[in-house]
């Protein structure tokens, strides 16, 4: 199984190597348990799971296809922060692609974001969508949160590494998304923030398991 590095708002196609906050350790412990992996630009740093990310993540999830080392058909989708959006939004709209799914500091719920201004993102995250954000318009398509109630993740197997004192995703918005999927998920609670200290907090090994185990 591919694995695949979908960014953040603050950060790139390079992100999973970068050594500030440890990205760069979890990385290397996927790659060295025999996993192909792949990270690219998914539309910038304003897209929050928007339509140019979706395009952007079928091309990636075609790249990745054609890489030495790949079987052909399920992929894992390891992100952080706004990257939670766009992985959960490709994996809702195409489940049977998606073999697991390992996030650190998820966003999970855009119109909580957009209501809240929660990180002072909630400007710029309504402003990806024609029109602005609504839940009306788009939360059945683009929102984690609303799209866990409508069972779209149900079975899908899922780690989440979550902040106790993040701002931006907060817990309870975490463990409400965990209580709509149902038992194929698992959160680990992490004594950060919405940081990149929450790479090198959460267990490497643990990640790794968890992807051989769902391979």
């Amino acid at each position: 199984m591919g694995v695949m590095f979908v960014h953040g708002a603050g950060s790139g196609a390079t992100y999973c190597l970068d050594p500030y906050g440890r990205q760069c350790l979890l990385t290397k412990a996927i790659a060295d348990a025999g996993f192909t992996c792949f990270s690219g630009d998914i539309g910038g740093p304003a897209t929050w799971g928007d339509s140019t990310a979706m395009s952007r993540m079928n091309d990636a999830y075609n790249f990745l296809q054609c890489q030495p080392g790949v079987k052909s058909g399920k992929i894992a989708l390891i992100f952080g922060s706004m990257g939670g959006l766009t992985s959960l939004n490709w994996a809702a709209a195409h489940p049977t692609l998606v073999g697991a799914v390992a996030g650190v500091i998820p966003v999970i719920n855009l119109n909580d974001i957009v209501t809240y201004n929660r990180g002072g993102y909630g400007g710029v995250a309504s402003a990806a969508y024609a029109g602005g954000y609504t839940e009306a318009a788009y939360g059945s398509t683009n929102n984690p949160r609303t799209m866990a109630i409508a069972g779209k993740y149900w079975a899908m197997p899922m780690l989440f590494f979550y902040g106790t004192t993040d701002s931006l995703c907060i817990p309870s918005e975490t463990q409400a998304f965990a209580a709509s999927v149902g038992p194929s998920i698992t959160l680990v609670p992490l004594a950060t923030g919405h940081e990149e200290a929450s790479y090198s907090a959460c267990d490497h090994p643990r990640v790794v398991a968890f992807l051989l185990a769902n391979s």
